[in-house]
């Protein structure tokens, strides 16, 4: 039994795999409404995305915007339409550098950040509510910590850190040798520890 249910599940992201291939090809015949449901059947997880490196729903929807863009200018380039979702992150990914690396030319002073890190890293059921109040704030200047780093090292950070990728699949991910990524994941570390107090 245990076998046919992963059989099942095996065919079931299979049949996925072939209709994104599908919507992808015809997409880049010009088909508006295959691109538009190409979009919705990864909306939720390109909104993620785009949030975690972004911070703020306005923000996120900023960089969705343009990153949907340079996808339908760009699907006609894209080679093995099975290969869609790594391909859009990474456009994601890189739109929403861009859209940091132009909001910090202009403002160096921003609020704090939304209460995410608090949500993804901490089960606060069984702890007292002090302790609750004192791991939400340090989630919180952790999170403003991260995206005061630079472009790059808050890149690996987030990959490596946050998303639980390995140095191999970082490198690959950024385009860089593994040891750029080391090198980034320590410096940007240690300017989280500066920036925490030595607690990070």
């Amino acid at each position: 039994m245990k076998a046919a249910m992963v059989a099942s599940g095996s065919r079931a992201v299979e049949g996925e795999a072939d209709r994104t291939a599908e919507l992808v090809r015809r997409a880049r015949d010009g088909d508006q409404r295959a691109f538009r449901d190409l979009m919705d059947a990864y909306r939720s997880a390109f909104y993620g995305l785009a949030r975690r490196y972004a911070g703020s729903h306005a923000d996120a929807d900023d960089v969705l915007q343009e990153a949907f863009v340079k996808v339908f200018q760009n699907l006609a380039g894209l080679a093995q339409p099975e290969a869609f979702f790594p391909w859009a992150r990474r456009i994601i990914v890189n739109t929403a550098l861009d859209h940091l690396r132009s909001r910090q030319r202009t403002i160096r002073h921003e609020t704090p950040p939304p209460e995410r890190f608090a949500e993804d890293y901490a089960d606060f059921r069984l702890e007292a509510p002090d302790q609750r109040v004192e791991r939400r704030e340090f989630y919180l200047r952790l999170e403003g910590a991260i995206r005061s780093l630079p472009p790059r090292q808050r890149e690996i950070v987030i990959l490596h850190d946050v998303e639980g990728l390995s140095t191999e699949e970082v490198a690959e991910r950024c385009g860089c040798p593994p040891a750029t990524v080391r090198s980034n994941l320590f410096y940007g570390r240690e300017k989280l520890r500066v920036l925490l107090g030595g607690r990070a």
